[in-house]
């Protein structure tokens, strides 16, 4: 019995004799390779101890618990992908941003060093709605992602100062009852685990077919 490679290696040559009308490489080149790898746009230390910190100065967001839901599924989701060993609960970061007084805001970095984190993945909400300007249902989460080494206060990713812009949305479905409170509430907690789930895939690299970044 031949092998996977010996029988893509015939059927590739065969392509090669007939091009026109043959589709199997793809198919081929899948069963080996397997799905479309999405590789992460930035690979953290995973060594270094780090917190993530949802920001929401524009008070996009209906309920602070959201905030906390986004930081706290994504913190879970590279502590099982093994991308960060040790990452602190984004609960007492969210506190002392909290109690921080009007217009002296701390910067991110004194926050984390707070906290005892060498590194802070700061994500900023500037949009999380469910529809659109015409009423269109359509729910949507932007955010600005930046990570900060505490120890130096520098800016380690991305390059450009206004961050990183992670677009995550839901595709309508006949059966969302999105003109109820509960179903409104039920929505949102569903895109806030979207975006968590686009936040932790910004780190480590996974399959196309399972990815939600870039409005997937």
């Amino acid at each position: 019995m031949r092998t996977i490679s010996a029988l893509a290696a015939t059927m590739i040559t065969g392509c090669t004799t007939l091009i026109a009308g043959c589709n199997v490489i793809t198919p081929i080149a899948y069963a080996i390779h397997g799905p479309e790898k999405i590789f992460a746009l930035y690979e953290p230390d995973p060594d270094k101890t780090t917190v993530i910190f949802v920001d929401d100065p524009s008070s996009r967001l209906a309920q602070r618990r959201l905030r906390y839901q986004i930081a706290d599924d994504a913190s879970r989701r590279l502590m099982a992908k093994e991308v960060i060993i040790d990452m602190l609960d984004s609960r007492p970061i969210l506190n002392a941003a909290t109690k921080e007084r009007h217009g002296e805001r701390t910067s991110i970095t004194e926050l984390g060093r707070g906290v005892g984190a060498d590194i802070v993945i700061y994500a900023v909400v500037t949009e999380f709605s469910l529809s659109q300007a015409d009423g269109t249902f359509v729910p949507v989460a932007n955010m600005r992602v930046k990570v900060i080494d505490t120890a130096t206060g520098q800016r380690v990713w991305p390059e450009s100062e206004a961050g990183y812009l992670l677009d995550v949305r839901i595709q309508q479905r006949a059966s969302i009852a999105s003109d109820t409170d509960n179903g409104q509430l039920a929505i949102q907690a569903e895109l806030a685990g979207k975006t968590a789930l686009g936040l932790a895939q910004m780190f480590y690299k996974h399959e196309l077919p399972d990815t939600v970044l870039n409005g997937r």
